[in-house]
C-alpha cells in the first residue's frame, strides 16, 4: 500500500499533463502512486501517459463527466493512506508532499493540511499568494463559508477523512469550494505556511470556467449547506444571509454585464430576499429594470433549482 495517492484529473491536456506528472514523480517522498484520470479526452493524452516510464503511474480513461467526476473516480481507485489532488496544468515544489505529510503525522488532530497557492500566467508572470491572512487552522467552517481560500492542488488529506465523501458532480463550478466546506465539518484543517504550490491560470483551466451560466453555483452551494446540511448549527443567520446575498449580487452583476436582463432581475431579487434593508440593492434592481427588454439575451432564464442532496448522498458519517 503506497503512503500517498495522487489523483490527476485531465481532459485534452496532452500538451502539458506530463509536466504535472513530472512534478509528482520528482517529489522527495517516493512512496506514492499516481492515478491519472482521463475524463474522456479526444486528443493523444492516452499515448502521452502510456509513454511515461514509471510503474507508479496508473492511467484510467473514463467517459467525460467533469473534473468532480474524475476526482471521485480517482478516490475510488486510490490505495494510499493519504490523498492529494493535482490538476493537469499545475505544479508542486519537490517537497510538497513531504512537508504536508510531516505536519499531519506530527499533529494527529488534523485530517487535512493545506498551503498557499501562487498563480502563474501564460506570459510568465507569477503572483504572490493572495489572502494569506484568511488561512487559518482548526475548525474553519465559518471561515470557509465566508471566503474561498483553499485549492484542491494545495491539500493533503487522510484517506479515512474521505470515506463516504465525494465531490458534487452536479456542480460544474464552485465544486471545490463546496467540497472543502462540507469536509470542514468532518475534520480540522491545518495551514502550512512554509510552502506554496503553482496554479497555472491558462484559458482552459477549470478555475477560469466560472461562466455566467454557472454564476450562482456558489450561492446554491451555500444555501444547501446552511439550510439542508445542518450548517445553521455552525453559521449565524446574520452571516449566512449576508454572504449568500453577496454571492447573488455578484451573479447578478455578471449577468447584467452581458445583457442577461431577466437573469439579473431574478438574481437581484434573490439578493434582496436575504438582505431587504440594503437600499443600494433596490437602486441596482431599478438599473436593470430600465434595460431594453428587446435586447435581453436571456428572456427565458429561470432561477436554477436547489442542488440535489442525492449528488452527495454517500456522505453517511457527517458530524454535523
Amino acid at each position: 500500500m503506497p503512503k500517498v495517492s495522487v489523483i490527476i484529473p485531465t481532459y485534452n491536456r496532452a500538451y502539458i499533463v506530463n509536466n504535472a506528472i513530472g512534478s509528482v514523480l520528482s517529489q522527495s517522498l517516493s512512496d506514492l502512486e499516481v492515478l491519472v484520470i482521463d475524463d474522456g479526452s479526444t486528443d493523444n493524452t492516452n499515448s502521452v501517459i502510456k509513454n511515461v516510464n514509471d510503474t507508479r503511474v496508473q492511467y484510467y480513461h473514463k467517459k467525460n463527466g467533469g473534473v468532480s467526476s474524475a476526482r471521485n473516480f480517482g478516490m475510488a481507485k486510490a490505495q494510499g493512506q493519504f490523498i492529494a489532488f493535482l490538476d493537469s496544468d499545475d505544479l508542486w515544489p519537490d517537497n510538497f508532499i513531504e512537508t504536508l505529510l510531516a505536519k499531519l503525522q506530527t499533529n494527529p488532530e488534523y485530517g487535512l493540511a493545506y498551503c498557499a497557492t501562487a498563480e502563474l500566467y501564460p506570459d510568465g508572470k507569477k503572483t504572490e499568494p493572495k489572502h494569506i491572512e484568511r488561512c487559518v487552522s482548526g475548525k474553519i467552517t465559518k471561515e470557509l463559508f465566508k471566503n474561498s481560500f483553499i485549492w484542491p492542488m494545495a491539500v493533503l488529506i487522510k484517506s479515512k477523512v474521505l470515506k463516504n465523501f465525494c465531490f458534487d458532480e452536479a456542480l460544474k463550478t464552485s465544486d471545490d469550494n463546496d467540497a472543502f466546506l462540507r469536509l470542514s465539518v468532518k475534520t480540522q484543517f491545518v495551514f502550512v505556511p512554509d510552502i506554496e504550490v503553482i496554479r497555472r491560470c491558462s484559458s482552459d483551466s477549470h478555475a477560469r470556467q466560472s461562466t455566467v451560466k454557472n454564476a450562482c453555483n456558489r450561492a446554491l452551494s451555500l444555501e444547501r449547506f446552511y439550510y439542508r446540511l445542518g450548517g445553521d448549527k455552525l453559521i449565524s443567520t446574520k452571516l449566512a444571509k449576508k454572504k449568500i446575498s453577496k454571492v447573488y449580487i455578484r451573479a447578478a452583476k455578471r449577468n447584467k454585464k452581458v445583457s442577461n436582463r431577466t437573469a439579473a432581475i431574478c438574481l437581484y431579487k434573490k439578493a434582496i430576499s436575504y438582505t431587504p434593508f440594503n437600499i443600494q440593492l433596490y437602486f441596482s434592481l431599478m438599473g436593470v429594470l430600465v434595460m431594453d427588454k428587446n435586447k435581453d439575451n436571456s428572456p427565458e432564464w429561470q432561477m436554477p433549482s436547489p442542488l440535489p442532496l442525492t449528488s452527495i448522498s454517500n456522505e453517511k458519517d457527517t458530524n454535523i
